[in-house]
Protein backbone atom coordinates (compact mmCIF):
# COMPACT_ATOMS: atom_id res chain seq x y z
CA UNK A 1 0.00 0.00 0.00
CA UNK A 2 1.74 3.28 -1.13
CA UNK A 3 0.70 6.06 2.09
CA UNK A 4 -0.32 8.31 -0.88
CA UNK A 5 -3.01 5.91 -2.04
CA UNK A 6 -6.68 7.63 -1.31
CA UNK A 7 -9.18 5.33 1.27
CA UNK A 8 -12.59 4.78 -0.08
CA UNK A 9 -15.47 3.57 2.67
CA UNK A 10 -17.83 1.48 1.16
CA UNK A 11 -21.22 1.46 3.31
CA UNK A 12 -23.24 -1.61 4.72
CA UNK A 13 -27.41 -2.21 3.67
CA UNK A 14 -29.35 0.72 4.13
CA UNK A 15 -27.05 3.28 5.43
CA UNK A 16 -26.64 6.29 4.51
CA UNK A 17 -22.37 7.73 3.95
CA UNK A 18 -23.45 10.50 6.73
CA UNK A 19 -23.00 7.30 9.13
CA UNK A 20 -20.14 6.79 8.63
CA UNK A 21 -17.97 10.42 8.85
CA UNK A 22 -16.87 9.79 12.34
CA UNK A 23 -15.07 6.71 10.63
CA UNK A 24 -14.05 8.56 7.74
CA UNK A 25 -12.59 11.55 10.68
CA UNK A 26 -10.89 8.70 12.71
CA UNK A 27 -9.68 6.68 9.68
CA UNK A 28 -7.86 10.09 8.15
CA UNK A 29 -5.92 10.31 11.89
CA UNK A 30 -4.76 7.01 11.83
CA UNK A 31 -3.88 6.78 8.56
CA UNK A 32 -2.36 9.88 7.63
CA UNK A 33 -4.32 9.49 4.13
CA UNK A 34 -7.33 11.24 2.53
CA UNK A 35 -10.37 9.10 2.90
CA UNK A 36 -13.81 9.18 1.39
CA UNK A 37 -17.10 7.55 1.33
CA UNK A 38 -18.91 6.22 -1.51
CA UNK A 39 -22.56 8.38 -1.75
CA UNK A 40 -24.42 5.17 -1.31
CA UNK A 41 -27.72 6.06 -0.02
CA UNK A 42 -30.63 4.54 1.62
CA UNK A 43 -32.48 4.68 -1.81
CA UNK A 44 -30.18 2.88 -3.50
CA UNK A 45 -30.12 -0.36 -0.79
CA UNK A 46 -34.31 0.00 -0.83
CA UNK A 47 -33.86 -0.64 -4.59
CA UNK A 48 -32.06 -3.75 -4.20
CA UNK A 49 -34.80 -4.87 -1.79
CA UNK A 50 -36.81 -4.79 -4.94
CA UNK A 51 -34.19 -6.34 -7.69
CA UNK A 52 -32.27 -8.63 -5.84
CA UNK A 53 -29.65 -6.77 -7.69
CA UNK A 54 -26.01 -4.62 -6.46
CA UNK A 55 -25.83 -3.59 -9.93
CA UNK A 56 -26.86 -0.06 -9.32
CA UNK A 57 -24.85 0.24 -6.37
CA UNK A 58 -21.58 -1.43 -8.45
CA UNK A 59 -22.21 1.35 -11.00
CA UNK A 60 -21.86 3.88 -7.99
CA UNK A 61 -19.00 2.09 -6.70
CA UNK A 62 -17.28 1.98 -10.05
CA UNK A 63 -17.93 6.00 -10.33
CA UNK A 64 -16.59 6.81 -7.19
CA UNK A 65 -13.25 5.11 -7.43
CA UNK A 66 -12.35 6.40 -11.23
CA UNK A 67 -13.27 10.13 -9.98
CA UNK A 68 -10.54 9.45 -7.22
CA UNK A 69 -8.10 8.09 -9.33
CA UNK A 70 -8.44 11.27 -11.62
CA UNK A 71 -8.70 13.67 -8.69
CA UNK A 72 -6.01 12.66 -6.60
CA UNK A 73 -3.73 11.05 -9.56
CA UNK A 74 -3.25 7.48 -7.71
CA UNK A 75 -3.46 4.58 -9.68
CA UNK A 76 -5.47 2.36 -6.83
CA UNK A 77 -7.47 2.90 -4.22
CA UNK A 78 -7.86 0.89 -0.89
CA UNK A 79 -11.64 -0.10 -0.08
CA UNK A 80 -12.38 0.05 3.41
CA UNK A 81 -15.72 -1.85 3.01
CA UNK A 82 -18.84 -2.45 6.00
CA UNK A 83 -20.90 -5.59 6.07
CA UNK A 84 -23.31 -5.75 2.47
CA UNK A 85 -20.23 -3.39 1.40
CA UNK A 86 -18.10 -5.72 1.60
CA UNK A 87 -19.88 -8.40 -0.44
CA UNK A 88 -20.61 -5.21 -3.24
CA UNK A 89 -16.46 -4.61 -3.24
CA UNK A 90 -15.54 -8.52 -3.77
CA UNK A 91 -17.91 -8.49 -6.78
CA UNK A 92 -16.85 -5.03 -7.59
CA UNK A 93 -13.21 -6.87 -8.16
CA UNK A 94 -14.02 -9.27 -10.28
CA UNK A 95 -13.78 -10.41 -13.78
CA UNK A 96 -17.24 -12.35 -14.63
CA UNK A 97 -19.99 -10.33 -15.45
CA UNK A 98 -22.94 -9.34 -12.76
CA UNK A 99 -26.27 -8.15 -14.59
CA UNK A 100 -24.57 -8.20 -17.62
CA UNK A 101 -21.32 -5.93 -16.56
CA UNK A 102 -17.90 -6.68 -14.86
CA UNK A 103 -16.03 -4.53 -13.55
CA UNK A 104 -12.55 -5.54 -13.12
CA UNK A 105 -11.67 -3.52 -9.54
CA UNK A 106 -9.02 -5.94 -8.90
CA UNK A 107 -6.84 -3.34 -11.32
CA UNK A 108 -7.51 -0.20 -9.62
CA UNK A 109 -7.62 -1.55 -5.70
CA UNK A 110 -4.72 -2.44 -3.54
CA UNK A 111 -6.43 -3.49 -0.46
CA UNK A 112 -10.09 -4.42 0.51
CA UNK A 113 -10.32 -4.04 4.42
CA UNK A 114 -13.74 -5.82 5.18
CA UNK A 115 -15.51 -5.37 8.81
CA UNK A 116 -18.35 -7.45 9.70
CA UNK A 117 -18.79 -8.51 6.34
CA UNK A 118 -20.32 -11.92 5.85
CA UNK A 119 -18.06 -14.16 3.29
CA UNK A 120 -20.60 -16.72 2.46
CA UNK A 121 -23.51 -18.78 3.49
CA UNK A 122 -25.23 -21.82 3.74
CA UNK A 123 -28.41 -20.66 1.99
CA UNK A 124 -29.54 -18.69 -0.90
CA UNK A 125 -32.61 -16.26 -0.70
CA UNK A 126 -33.25 -12.73 -1.62
CA UNK A 127 -33.36 -11.85 2.27
CA UNK A 128 -30.11 -10.51 3.94
CA UNK A 129 -28.22 -10.24 0.82
CA UNK A 130 -27.70 -14.13 0.49
CA UNK A 131 -27.93 -14.77 -3.31
CA UNK A 132 -25.08 -11.82 -3.48
CA UNK A 133 -22.75 -13.80 -0.85
CA UNK A 134 -23.20 -16.71 -2.55
CA UNK A 135 -22.81 -15.30 -5.88
CA UNK A 136 -19.48 -13.81 -4.99
CA UNK A 137 -18.17 -16.64 -2.96
CA UNK A 138 -18.72 -19.43 -5.64
CA UNK A 139 -16.96 -17.46 -8.39
CA UNK A 140 -14.24 -15.55 -6.08
CA UNK A 141 -13.59 -18.17 -3.08
CA UNK A 142 -10.98 -16.60 -0.68
CA UNK A 143 -8.78 -14.24 -1.28
CA UNK A 144 -9.01 -14.48 -4.99
CA UNK A 145 -6.98 -11.87 -6.86
CA UNK A 146 -3.06 -11.32 -6.04
CA UNK A 147 -2.77 -8.11 -6.74
CA UNK A 148 -4.78 -7.55 -4.38
CA UNK A 149 -4.53 -7.37 -0.33
CA UNK A 150 -7.17 -8.78 1.47
CA UNK A 151 -8.32 -8.06 5.16
CA UNK A 152 -11.50 -9.51 7.00
CA UNK A 153 -12.05 -7.96 10.64
CA UNK A 154 -15.22 -9.54 12.75
CA UNK A 155 -16.08 -8.68 15.91
CA UNK A 156 -16.47 -11.53 18.89
CA UNK A 157 -19.59 -9.84 21.35
CA UNK A 158 -22.42 -11.33 21.34
CA UNK A 159 -23.41 -15.42 21.75
CA UNK A 160 -26.56 -16.50 19.70
CA UNK A 161 -29.60 -17.35 22.31
CA UNK A 162 -33.24 -17.70 21.37
CA UNK A 163 -33.98 -17.25 24.93
CA UNK A 164 -31.77 -14.87 25.65
CA UNK A 165 -32.04 -10.89 25.44
CA UNK A 166 -33.37 -8.94 22.81
CA UNK A 167 -29.70 -8.50 21.31
CA UNK A 168 -28.80 -12.26 21.73
CA UNK A 169 -32.00 -13.17 20.03
CA UNK A 170 -31.52 -10.88 17.31
CA UNK A 171 -27.85 -12.46 16.98
CA UNK A 172 -29.66 -15.75 17.20
CA UNK A 173 -31.77 -15.32 14.06
CA UNK A 174 -28.85 -13.29 12.02
CA UNK A 175 -26.00 -16.16 12.53
CA UNK A 176 -29.06 -18.38 11.50
CA UNK A 177 -30.35 -16.72 8.47
CA UNK A 178 -26.74 -16.69 7.24
CA UNK A 179 -24.70 -20.38 8.36
CA UNK A 180 -27.63 -22.15 9.58
CA UNK A 181 -26.71 -22.03 12.94
CA UNK A 182 -27.99 -19.48 15.46
CA UNK A 183 -25.87 -20.61 18.71
CA UNK A 184 -22.70 -19.08 18.43
CA UNK A 185 -20.38 -15.93 18.47
CA UNK A 186 -20.23 -12.97 16.43
CA UNK A 187 -20.63 -9.35 16.28
CA UNK A 188 -24.76 -9.44 16.82
CA UNK A 189 -24.75 -9.43 12.97
CA UNK A 190 -22.78 -11.90 10.92
CA UNK A 191 -21.23 -15.13 12.98
CA UNK A 192 -17.88 -14.98 13.72
CA UNK A 193 -16.72 -17.84 11.51
CA UNK A 194 -18.52 -16.55 8.61
CA UNK A 195 -16.62 -12.93 8.62
CA UNK A 196 -13.23 -14.60 7.91
CA UNK A 197 -11.96 -14.90 4.48
CA UNK A 198 -9.81 -17.51 3.97
CA UNK A 199 -6.65 -16.86 2.66
CA UNK A 200 -7.04 -13.04 4.10
CA UNK A 201 -5.53 -11.61 6.81
CA UNK A 202 -8.33 -12.54 9.76
CA UNK A 203 -8.72 -10.11 12.70
CA UNK A 204 -10.82 -11.01 15.52
CA UNK A 205 -11.33 -8.49 18.07
CA UNK A 206 -13.31 -9.06 21.43
CA UNK A 207 -16.38 -7.16 22.12
CA UNK A 208 -16.82 -5.23 18.98
CA UNK A 209 -20.83 -4.68 17.65
CA UNK A 210 -21.77 -4.84 14.03
CA UNK A 211 -23.73 -1.44 13.84
CA UNK A 212 -22.03 1.60 14.32
CA UNK A 213 -24.30 2.97 17.07
CA UNK A 214 -23.47 5.45 19.86
CA UNK A 215 -24.47 3.46 23.01
CA UNK A 216 -22.30 0.37 21.58
CA UNK A 217 -18.99 -0.47 20.30
CA UNK A 218 -18.52 -1.02 16.75
CA UNK A 219 -15.40 -1.32 14.13
CA UNK A 220 -15.22 2.46 13.71
CA UNK A 221 -15.95 3.88 17.12
CA UNK A 222 -12.96 5.83 17.91
CA UNK A 223 -9.32 6.27 16.90
CA UNK A 224 -7.88 3.85 19.20
CA UNK A 225 -10.07 0.82 17.72
CA UNK A 226 -9.55 2.10 13.88
CA UNK A 227 -5.88 1.85 14.79
CA UNK A 228 -6.17 -1.77 15.88
CA UNK A 229 -7.06 -3.60 12.43
CA UNK A 230 -5.73 -0.36 10.48
CA UNK A 231 -1.77 -1.09 11.58
CA UNK A 232 -2.52 -4.83 11.54
CA UNK A 233 -3.57 -4.03 7.88
CA UNK A 234 -0.56 -2.23 7.17
CA UNK A 235 2.04 -4.19 8.87
CA UNK A 236 -0.02 -7.01 6.57
CA UNK A 237 0.89 -4.82 3.26
CA UNK A 238 4.40 -4.14 4.54
CA UNK A 239 5.60 -7.79 4.04
CA UNK A 240 4.59 -10.24 1.50
CA UNK A 241 5.43 -13.87 0.98
CA UNK A 242 5.04 -16.23 -2.21
CA UNK A 243 1.64 -18.62 -1.26
CA UNK A 244 -0.76 -20.83 -2.55
CA UNK A 245 -3.64 -18.16 -4.04
CA UNK A 246 -7.40 -18.86 -4.47
CA UNK A 247 -7.42 -17.89 -8.41
CA UNK A 248 -5.94 -20.78 -9.83
CA UNK A 249 -5.18 -19.05 -13.64
CA UNK A 250 -2.54 -17.01 -11.42
CA UNK A 251 0.67 -18.80 -10.03
CA UNK A 252 2.78 -17.97 -7.85
CA UNK A 253 0.46 -16.07 -6.00
CA UNK A 254 1.60 -12.64 -4.23
CA UNK A 255 -0.14 -12.45 -1.01
CA UNK A 256 1.16 -9.81 2.07
CA UNK A 257 1.38 -12.06 5.38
Amino acid sequence: MMTNTPILIVGGFASEPKLYQPLQTYLAEVSGRPVFITPINRLDWAWVTLTDSYADLLRKLDRTVNDLITQTGSSRVTLVAHSAGGVLARIFLGDQPYRGRAYYGHRRVDMLIMLGTPQRTEREGRIGGLNQIRWVEQRYPGAYWPEVQYVSVIGRSIFGDPNGPPPERGAYQSYRLISGEGAQWGDGVVPLDYGLLPGALQIVIPGLRHDPRPDRLWYGSSPATVAVWWQAAAAYAATSTDVIGYNQTVSPVKLAR
